[in-house]
């Protein structure tokens, strides 16, 4: 006798046999979400950008620890620094000299009805507060500027160093017998850059030394030696345009020699994983040498004009010339160290 099975293992539950009976009243909606209140949103506004300051902050603060780890990029920043101080100064001191000038005609004006023939006026009068804070940055810029300035000559003094390395290394790497016009030319002017170089440092240490007193000596003493110390003063500047000049000729040989075909073309079409690479790494290596040419021309075209200044006399620049120039000149190597420390 065989067993018989159930069609199905699954055990019916109560509910199946017994309903449960449906309500006719129709569901509740959902509330729709509470919507955040001013007071949140702003809280959520403050702390994200807070958290946004904060990651910022420490970018900048790591960046500007590179840039101050190296010598050459302290000294691009305390130039860049120096000569914005020092437009600063030329304006802030053509303000004051308006305001103080127009305070003095005001007073000149009034008492013209009051006094005799022949009397005179002096009167102390308080300054404006905004007048006293003009009159403490003018004084506090040229003064910081100053330090600055006497910082940098005093690091340059033994720049020699770096100008022997430089020709040693020049003159170790001789060019060989193929080589082209454009390398003979730019050799030229490499060791014409380095005589330069050579002799600004040299008479500017001289200068520098001898305006402090360091060097004692009959010929550096009293009015000969004061005559000296100018004249080397200018020399070094005479001979700082020179190089400028050699870096500016640098720059035409190279634009003049560059070929079209020079420049790197992209293909887009499918190849192996290691030539596209490649062709990436030589496209940001023109990009870089392009901007290292702009940035050279940029910053050697600003110091032009303040190389024949300090080699003139009478000079040529007012200061505004001269910390707008200088700004340009500073801020151009500036950028280009700031973008290193990447």
């Amino acid at each position: 006798m065989e067993d018989s099975h159930p069609n199905s293992t699954t055990i019916p539950s109560d509910t199946a046999s017994h309903p449960t009976p449906q309500s006719d009243a129709a569901p509740k909606p959902t509330p729709p979400p509470s919507r955040p209140t001013l007071i949140q949103k702003l809280r959520f506004l403050l702390l994200r950008y807070l958290a946004k300051t904060a990651g910022t902050t420490d970018r900048t603060l790591v960046r500007l620890s590179k840039l101050l780890s190296t010598p050459s990029g302290t000294d691009v920043l305390l130039c860049t620094t120096s000569y914005t101080l020092t437009l600063i100064h030329a304006v802030l001191s053509r303000v004051l000299e308006r305001r103080l000038a127009s305070i003095a005609t005001e007073i000149a004006e009034k008492a013209e009805g009051v006094l005799l023939p022949g009397e005179t006026l002096i009167a102390t009068l308080p300054a404006p507060t905004s007048t006293k804070v003009i009159a403490q940055t003018v004084g506090s810029s040229k003064a910081l500027a100053s330090v600055i300035s006497d910082f940098r000559i005093f690091v340059r003094l033994w720049g020699v160093l770096g100008l022997y390395t430089w020709a040693r290394d020049t003159y170790q790497n001789p060019l060989p017998e193929d080589a082209s016009r454009k390398e003979k030319i730019l050799r030229v002017l490499t060791w014409t850059a380095i005589t330069s170089c050579v002799g600004f440092q040299i008479l500017e240490n001289g200068a520098y030394l001898s305006s402090k007193g360091a060097l004692t000596t009959a010929s550096w003493t009293g009015d000969v030696g004061k005559a000296r110390e100018d004249a080397w003063w200018l020399w070094s500047s005479r001979f700082w345009a020179a190089y400028v000049g050699v870096e500016l000729l640098r720059l035409g040989v190279q634009r003049y020699y560059s070929s079209p075909s020079s420049s790197v073309s992209v293909s887009q079409g499918d190849g192996e994983k290691e030539d596209k690479i490649q062709r990436e790494e030589r496209v940001k290596a023109k990009k870089l040498e392009k901007w290292l040419w702009w940035k050279d021309l940029a910053s050697n075209l600003a110091y032009a004009p303040m190389t024949v200044h300090w080699s003139m006399e009478q000079g040529l620049l007012s200061d505004w010339g001269v910390g707008a120039c200088g700004i340009v000149a500073g801020g151009a190597n500036l950028a280009d160290a700031w973008r290193r420390t990447a």
